[in-house]
């Protein structure tokens, strides 16, 4: 299941930084394209704040 990023998201940029497959796109709160997920987990180990959940 691909993963989502909540609002407690600090747009550091470890997470889009570290995706194997550039599914996750910056902004205030940085999104995860749910069709381009691969369901690795790399963004959600990476996250400092532990906002990344699965979906």
């Amino acid at each position: 299941m691909p993963r989502k990023i909540l609002d407690t998201c600090i747009a550091c940029g470890t997470c889009k930084e570290n995706c194997p497959v550039d599914c996750i796109t910056a902004g205030d709160i940085y999104v995860i394209d749910p069709e381009q997920c691969i369901d690795c987990g790399v963004c959600e180990v990476n996250c400092p704040v532990d906002c990344i959940i699965v979906e």
